[in-house]
């Protein structure tokens, strides 16, 4: 996370993350039961990666190749 907002900014790290990390978040509220808070917060990190990836492939940040 570091690395993204030194490199990005605050503000387009914010933008760039803010729904993927919604999306991730309710899902794991929802639906992520595991009985161990470890486990849920690994699942809800790897949700939040991979909402990350494909919101950036679905939608690429302006002026990227």
């Amino acid at each position: 996370m570091y690395t993204l907002i030194a490199n990005y900014g605050l503000a387009r790290a914010f933008r760039a993350e803010f729904v993927p990390f919604l999306i991730a978040l309710v899902v794991a509220q929802l639906f992520f039961k595991w009985g161990s808070f470890g486990l849920e917060l690994l699942g809800f990190i790897v949700l939040w990666a991979v909402l990350g990836f494909v919101s950036d492939r679905v939608m690429p940040a302006p002026g990227k190749d």
